[in-house]
C-alpha cells in the first residue's frame, strides 16, 4: 500500500528521478517516495537510451554537468563496490559541411580552457582509428578519448538498491493523476493508488514532464521525441576499440554493443507532443533508411544481421538545455527534466544538484540559473546545444 505521506515525492522512477531521491536521502532527507508509471524502474527512456557519456558539449554549463556526473559515476561504483564498467572507448564527432567547423573550433575552445583536451583529428588520423569507416565527405572531426559508454540498468539498480538502503520507497506502475495544491503551494499529490500529502514535489518524468505541469496549470515547454535504435549482430570486425562514432550532418550514430553495434538515425520533432508511449511500434521505414545510411559509411556491414530495434524518447526543449530547479508559480514545485537526450549521463548531476535547492534553497556545487524555467519567460535562453544528435 502507498503511504499517505511524504517528506519528498519524485514523479519519475527513471536515472533522473532515482538520482534525485538517492542524493536527498544521502543529505539526510528522510520519508522519499518515488513514483514510476511504468512496471519497472528505469523501465522507458533510461533503459532504452544508448548509455553513452561525454565531455564534448557546446557550452559551459553542460560541460560542467558532465565533468561533474561522470567523476560520480566512477566515485560511486568504487565507493560502494559495484562493477559496472565504464568504457573509456572514446568519442568522435565527424562533420561533412565545412558550415559547421568554426562552431565546432569555438566548442572545442571551450572545452580546452575547461580541462577538456579535445582532440582535431585529420582525415589520416581519423583512417587510423576506424579503418572500417568511409571519409568520404567528412572535412573535420573532433575527438576526446575519456568519453564512452555504460550500461544504464546496471547503473540505475545500484542507485536503486543503496537508496532503498536508506529508505527511500519505490512504487512503480502508478500513475500520477493530480498534483494538490493550496495558496500557490504544493499539498500533496492524487494518484492511481490514492492521496500521498506533501510539500515538496519534483517533476522528473522525462517525456512526460509536460503533461506533469498542466496539472497545475504551468507550460513546461518539454516535447517528446521518438528515436528509434538498432542492435547489429555479425560484425566482421573486432568492436572492442570501435568508438562512439557520431555523423553530425547526416543525424547517424554507432557504437559497439557488446560484440554487435547500435545505431540510430536521428528523427525530427514531429507536429504531435502527446503519445501513448504503450502503444509505439517500431518504424520499419525509418530502420530502413537508418541501415541504408549505416551501410554507406560502413560498407563492411553490409551483410551483418539486424537483430532487433526499439523506440525510445528525446525530452526536448527549445534551446537544447534542461530544466532544473524550483518552479516560481508553485512553492514546493521542482523540475528536473528536459535533457535532450543526455538526461542518463546527467543523472547523477543534476539529482544532487536538485537535493541541494529542495534541502539548502539553492544548489551550491554548481550555479543553474541559466538552467532554471523562467528563462523562457525571460527571453534568456542558452545558446543551443551543438555536440548533440
Amino acid at each position: 500500500m502507498i503511504p499517505n505521506k511524504a517528506e519528498v515525492v519524485i514523479i519519475g522512477g527513471g536515472s533522473m528521478g532515482i538520482c534525485t531521491a538517492y542524493y536527498l536521502a544521502e543529505k539526510g532527507c528522510t520519508n522519499i517516495i518515488v513514483i514510476e508509471n511504468q512496471k519497472e524502474l528505469g523501465g522507458h527512456t533510461t533503459s532504452r537510451c544508448a548509455g553513452a557519456y561525454r565531455h564534448q558539449f557546446s557550452t559551459p554549463v553542460n560541460i560542467e554537468l558532465s565533468k561533474w556526473s561522470i567523476a560520480e559515476f566512477q566515485r560511486f561504483k568504487e565507493c560502494f563496490g559495484y562493477n559496472y564498467e565504464m568504457d573509456s572507448c572514446g568519442y568522435m564527432f565527424l562533420l561533412s559541411e565545412d558550415d559547421n567547423i568554426e562552431s565546432f573550433k569555438e566548442s572545442v575552445e571551450i572545452q580546452n580552457k575547461m580541462g577538456i583536451k579535445t582532440e582535431w583529428l585529420t582525415e589520416k588520423s581519423i583512417r587510423q582509428m576506424i579503418p572500417m569507416v568511409s571519409t568520404e565527405g567528412i572535412v573535420a572531426s573532433t575527438y576526446y578519448p575519456k568519453d564512452g559508454l555504460l550500461d544504464p540498468s546496471s547503473v540505475v539498480n545500484a542507485y536503486i538498491s543503496e537508496a532503498r538502503n536508506m529508505g527511500v520507497e519505490f512504487f512503480a506502475g502508478v500513475n500520477v493523476i493530480g498534483i494538490d495544491t493550496e495558496h500557490e503551494k504544493v499539498s500533496g499529490i492524487i494518484t492511481s493508488e490514492g492521496k500521498i500529502s506533501t510539500r515538496t514535489v519534483v517533476i522528473a518524468a522525462g517525456p512526460w514532464s509536460a503533461q506533469i505541469g498542466k496539472m497545475v496549470n504551468i507550460d513546461i515547454p518539454i516535447t517528446p521525441v521518438p528515436q528509434q535504435l538498432t542492435y547489429i549482430s555479425d560484425i566482421p570486425w573486432d568492436t572492442k576499440d570501435f568508438p562512439v562514432t557520431i555523423f553530425v550532418n547526416e543525424g547517424l550514430g554507432l557504437h559497439k554493443e557488446g560484440k554487435g553495434l547500435l545505431t540510430g538515425l536521428t528523427k525530427a520533432a514531429p507536429e504531435k507532443t502527446e503519445y501513448d508511449f504503450n502503444k509505439l511500434s517500431v518504424d520499419d521505414d525509418w530502420e530502413l533508411i537508418n541501415c541504408e545510411k549505416v551501410i554507406n559509411r560502413v560498407p563492411s556491414l553490409e551483410n551483418s544481421l539486424i537483430q532487433s530495434s526499439w523506440i525510445g524518447f528525446y525530452e526536448t526543449t527549445p534551446d537544447s538545455h534542461p530544466i532544473l530547479g524550483k518552479i516560481p508559480d508553485v512553492e514546493g514545485l521542482y523540475c528536473s527534466a528536459g535533457f535532450n537526450g543526455h538526461g542518463f549521463m546527467h543523472s547523477p548531476v543534476c539529482g544532487h544538484l536538485i537535493s541541494e535547492e529542495i534541502l539548502h534553497g539553492k544548489s551550491v556545487t554548481l550555479d543553474i540559473d541559466t538552467l532554471r524555467i523562467d528563462r523562457f519567460r525571460k527571453h534568456k535562453t542558452n545558446k543551443s546545444e551543438k555536440f548533440k544528435i
